[in-house]
């Protein structure tokens, strides 16, 4: 037995008029009298949808890219501030002309761009911190301590005697 074809879309129940006002239409008025009726049946049924006329999207969380090369470089230097260890180095020789001026042989000074100084460098005189009066310098592969006074008595002390503590490579 054959089923009888039902469709699901609504039936325009409007009924056309051949005629309007006892002219009979011309093609092209009656082609604009049905997309009229196209029009309203359309609006009629798609109230509640809304139509956007662009077919680009926007990211509406989209973040803003900073410049952080300040920020990195701090970071940087902090870690190379803190990150290299002290360490403790035995002078290898010394001059007792002037104040005196140690000399430690084929090392090299890792401080970065902050430099040596008597803030973070120390040098230790039988265990014993001496002032930060001196002066640090890296010459070539070697370092050398310049003492701007008489803190070491250098007829009773040996270069065993003498270490300092700081962020060698």
């Amino acid at each position: 037995m054959l089923r009888q074809f039902s469709s699901n879309n609504r039936k325009i129940t409007r009924a056309i008029p051949k005629n309007i006002k006892g002219n009979t239409l011309d093609n092209d008025a009656y082609i604009a009298y049905l997309e009229s009726i196209a029009e309203a049946e359309y609006a009629e049924h798609n109230t509640g949808i809304q139509k956007t006329n662009s077919n680009t999207r926007k990211n509406i969380n989209q973040k803003q890219v900073t410049n952080n090369t300040n920020k990195i470089k701090n970071f940087r230097d902090e870690i190379v501030k803190f990150g290299a260890r002290y360490i403790k180095k035995r002078i290898d020789s010394f001059d007792n002309t002037g104040f005196g001026l140690l000399r430690i042989n084929n090392v090299v000074l890792d401080y970065g761009l902050e430099g040596a100084t008597p803030d973070n460098f120390e040098v230790l005189v039988y265990g014993l911190h001496i002032p930060g009066d001196f002066h640090i310098e890296q010459l070539g592969n070697d370092v050398v301590i310049e003492l701007n006074d008489t803190y070491i008595d250098f007829d009773s002390t040996t270069i065993d005697d003498i270490y300092v503590i700081g962020k060698f490579k």
